[in-house]
């Protein structure tokens, strides 16, 4: 019987009201469970916290056999409040008894993809030990061979594959790899840091494809590497897989005077003088996502999107690049393009949002979450300083402009990125305040319109963590007039919040439309965006370790009119209208054909009611352009968290 089956198998539908479940090793942290469990009517519940727990709990009663509600524990049951383990049905899910012959400890270091992947593939004939058990995980969900990967090609490739999923191997398996790995082909290779950094893996590609382009031209290419490993001229399978690392963004051409002394296989990666890269990237960018859409994507994991957001956050930003380097043909691909992702995410995200909130750490997935897994973070070591700094505002594709800038700016600083789902709607008093508070929507459901009680709610976090208010200032910044904040050489301070709003000031003063943002946010990189940069530098001086993201995102709307609705709206956006009773909501709907109205998500207070345009509608004067957010697309909900370190 398939996991995902055996595992629902212990749930039977409309069979308890409440059911408690020990699940130590995060069984149900996998969002295609969630997912079914939501399908079938469940409620779940997962919350460390006792507080927190019981306050969830009782936000939502009554539970019944028809919705029941599911508290999931990595603790033992008995540890639960008394109450709730006398009136519940236990059950007990063990890894262990779902892959009886693998080692546990590795099992258990697994990601609930990387489990799901193990699921799919036969099981071992007989009990494996830690060795064994290492190379079948590394066979059955990497996809290691490593008799294949011994051929330079082919390694060069599956570290392109293996980055692109962004589902790291845990460490111990990053071990036996690499003695895997030890191999004369690969001599002098920085496997180590190639495996764990897509950084690492790009930046020796690059240097050694400059270093083959110099030796062939005769041109000095200052990126080229110092020793010539990778024989781009003798490896006819290399130069076939050439293409698809262009494609991916593993590799970027680079500029030559003379293309005709390169052979024809090495076209693809490289340009001539004067020659504009981006409409060839635009092209590559726009296949990829046919193919992504190719496939059903509305029924396909996180880490698929992921892929998907990150290739329309690079197209967005070439679509609207103030040179405007794109023609009529391809800034009409987009606008298609743009019609069907709006479409599948909205179906995607309907689905999966709730789930993918259902598990904080290791890894963060709502922007909620956010502050868990800093302070996970700081508990592990990383980090005595941290500062959360929100660039509010910044979409993904603002980020594509802004980070390849900072990262030439800076070598000396390492950049670690994550993508997050904002909080739905993406308005600000809504998706801000529960990224510097740690909490559900639900749990300030008394102040959705307002975002006056931030500092104090991140301050409410952190006093959970054990550090005095005077060690967790949030700050409004104003760069420009003041510099960087005092609060930042302070030896006291120990959690940072950190709000600029001026990326946020140009979408909403853009009225052209997205050019007219991009051309702005041009500026901003040249000006405003060093000072920001400055003050990042500072933070790095003074230890902190610096957690850079964003509350949502924006798009460029059309309006369609107005609603009339008087007092019945609590929150009036252009995007999201935020009602507190359903009559009021589907009335308004009933004279907005194309919207959404968004409710019982598991995250928003129950008496809330969310109005959305679809697609690229506002709530605004009819035929006017504007960029604005607070709706369900993919710029507006996918945003990046950007850990920034200096290296030592």
């Amino acid at each position: 019987m398939p996991l995902q089956e055996a595992i629902l198998s212990r749930f039977p539908a409309q069979a308890y009201a409440l059911i408690l479940v020990h699940d130590p090793d995060g069984l149900l942290a996998d969002e295609e469970l969630l997912a079914a469990l939501g399908e079938r009517g469940f409620r779940v519940v997962a919350e460390a916290d006792p507080f927190r727990l019981r306050r969830r709990v009782e936000q939502l009663r009554p539970w019944h056999v028809e919705r029941p509600l599911l508290v999931r524990s990595a603790e033992p049951l008995e540890a639960l409040p008394y109450d709730l383990w006398q009136q519940g049905h236990r059950v007990v899910l063990a890894l262990h008894d779902f892959f009886p012959r693998l080692a546990y400890p590795l099992l258990r270091a697994l990601s609930p993809r990387q489990r799901w992947r193990l699921a799919q593939a036969a099981q071992p004939p007989g009990r494996l030990g830690q060795r064994g058990t290492a190379e079948y995980l590394l066979r059955t969900v990497f996809d290691v061979n490593p008799e294949l990967l011994r051929e330079p090609a082919n390694l060069v490739a599956w570290l392109d594959r293996y980055h692109q999923a962004a589902d790291p191997m845990p460490p111990p398996l990053v071990e036996h790899l690499l003695s895997l790995l030890c191999h004369p082909a690969h001599a002098g290779w920085p496997l180590e840091e190639m495996v764990v950094s897509r950084a690492a893996f790009q930046t020796f590609l690059q240097k050694q494809w400059s270093a083959y382009v110099g030796q062939q031209t005769g041109q000095p290419l200052g990126e080229a590497a110092a020793r010539y490993l990778l024989r781009f001229d003798e490896d006819a399978a290399l130069q076939d897989r050439l293409p698809g690392l262009v494609r991916s963004g593993a590799l970027w051409p680079v500029e030559i005077e003379r293309v005709e002394r390169l052979p024809g296989w090495a076209r693809p990666a490289v340009l001539a003088p004067d020659e504009d890269p981006r409409p060839r990237r635009a092209g590559e960018l726009s296949a990829a996502l046919q193919e992504h859409l190719a496939t059903p994507l509305t029924e396909a994991r996180w880490v698929a999107w992921q892929a998907v957001a990150r290739a329309w956050a690079e197209l967005t930003a070439l679509r609207y690049d103030p040179d405007g380097p794109l023609g009529d043909e391809q800034i009409e691909a987009y606008a298609g393009l743009q019609h069907r992702l709006d479409a599948a995410f909205l179906a995607w995200l309907g689905q999966r949002y709730a789930p993918l909130a259902g598990k904080k750490l290791p890894q963060p997935h709502h922007l909620y979450h956010v502050p868990h897994y800093i302070a996970f973070q700081r508990r592990q070591g990383a980090a005595e300083r941290v500062a959360l700094l929100v660039l509010d505002g910044m979409a993904l594709a603002d980020w594509a402009v802004v980070g390849p800038t900072w990262r030439a700016r800076h070598p000396a600083w390492q950049f670690e990125e994550r993508l997050l789902l904002a909080q739905v709607p993406t308005i600000t008093s809504v998706s801000r305040q529960a990224l510097v508070s740690g909490l559900c929507p639900a749990d300030f459901a008394a102040t959705l319109d307002t975002n006056r009680h931030d500092p104090r709610r991140w301050a409410e976090f952190w006093a959970a963590e054990g550090l005095a208010a005077e060690a967790c200032p949030t700050v409004q910044l104003a760069l420009e007039r003041s510099g960087v904040p005092a609060e930042v050489g302070s030896s006291r301070v120990r959690a940072l919040c950190l709000i600029d709003h001026k990326i946020d000031d140009l979408a909403h003063d853009a009225t052209l439309g997205s050019a007219d943002f991009y051309a702005s946010l041009q500026v901003w990189l040249k000006g405003y965006g060093t000072v920001v940069e400055e003050l990042v530098g500072s933070l790095l001086e003074r230890g902190f370790v610096v957690h850079l993201t964003s509350d949502h995102g924006h798009v460029e709307a059309s309006g369609v009119g107005r609603p009339s609705e008087g007092l019945v709206v609590e929150t009036r956006g252009r995007r999201a209208r935020i009602y507190r009773d359903a009559r009021a909501a589907v009335n308004v709907q009933m004279g907005f054909a194309q919207t959404v109205l968004w409710h019982g998500d598991g995250l928003l207070p129950d008496d809330a009611w969310v109005l959305m345009p679809e697609g690229r509608w506002a709530f605004d004067t009819a035929g006017e352009t504007c960029v604005t957010h607070g709706g369900p697309t993919l710029d507006e909900v996918v945003v990046p968290l950007v850990t920034i370190t200096r290296q030592e």
